[in-house]
């Protein structure tokens, strides 16, 4: 089988794991597995330019908009947090359907 991956290095390829084999190994498995690898092939064609370039724009955003939550849990602490049951309920039947 044969697996090309166009180029890609970096933080694209983090957690890939590729076996290597000795050349004596991959003779031997290549020799009895000659029917069933004839034809076999997977070809990954990914930008790697763009796959970086997301990559580090989703490492470099923030998880949690600290400003929002801060302001939450003020109202919530001062007791100014007001849940309007009307609202709640419309969400809900929008996400449901």
């Amino acid at each position: 089988m044969k697996v090309d991956l166009n180029g890609l290095t970096g933080p694209a390829l983090d957690g890939v794991k590729s076996p290597q084999r000795s050349p004596s190994e991959s003779t031997a498995a290549s020799a009895t597995n000659s029917e069933a690898t004839v034809g076999d092939a997977a070809t990954l064609s990914v930008d790697s330019a763009r796959v970086n370039s997301l990559v580090a724009k989703a490492l470099d955003a923030a998880a949690i908009r600290q400003d929002k939550v801060e302001a939450l849990r003020q109202a919530v602490q001062n007791g100014e947090y007001e849940v309007d049951p009307a609202q709640i309920a419309e969400a809900m039947i929008r996400q449901s359907g």
